[in-house]
């Protein structure tokens, strides 16, 4: 009689036993699930942060003036772009652009903005035309958008933009504000020798 109410009492125990493995097995998943989501979540507010952090556009070779030789100024910049690696593409129409002198802030809403796809010159600044400001396709789908393995120009005519051209040693700086990034910084110092029509500003 008590050998049998032993082994019922062994059979209860290993019972108890499973449904607290079972329900330790079930509680150790959910509490591995939420740590993955946490983590993947934590992951994807990193990636935004650093997205927000950095620019979308990056600088694409020697960035251009163009000089009035006889009232030794400097009238136009031309900036190369192109979309930074691993990013999603700029949308020019919603991209806009500030100037920075020492004697002027000028901010140019993607309304001022003349995008060119089919340049009709290699020259940006021909390209351009009578814009006060263009963003010119040399690569590219004919869209609005920067996209991976574009090439864009910007072209800002500083006598329309800014009212006047810069003097020798003058400081400008361009921020291009994207929809989405940090804006492109573009700081650069007018030479002393402005006698021949284009210039390299690096």
């Amino acid at each position: 009689m008590y050998k049998k109410v032993k082994g019922m009492v062994g059979i209860e125990a290993a019972i108890v036993l499973i449904a607290f493995v079972i329900v330790a097995a079930a509680l150790a998943f959910v509490a591995l699930n939420m740590g993955f989501f946490t983590t993947q979540k934590s992951k994807e507010v990193i990636a935004r942060g650093l997205e927000e952090a950095s620019s979308a556009l990056e600088i694409d070779g020697a960035v251009i003036g163009k000089n009035n030789v006889t009232a030794k100024k400097l009238i136009g910049v031309a900036i190369p772009l192109r979309l930074a690696s691993g990013r999603s593409p700029v949308d020019i129409k919603r991209t806009s652009i500030e100037i920075v002198t020492a004697n002027n802030v000028v901010v140019l809403s993607a309304n001022d903005i003349t995008p060119v796809t089919n340049p009709s010159s290699s020259d940006p600044f021909s390209a351009a035309g009578s814009a006060k400001a263009a963003l010119i396709e040399y690569q590219g789908d004919d869209d609005y958008l920067i996209e991976e393995g574009e090439k864009w120009v910007l072209v800002l005519d500083l006598t329309q933009t800014l009212g006047t051209g810069l003097n020798p040693y003058e400081k400008i700086t361009v921020e291009v504000k994207p929809p989405v990034g940090a804006p492109l910084t573009v700081a650069r110092v007018v030479p002393p020798d402005l006698s021949e029509t284009y210039v390299v500003l690096g």
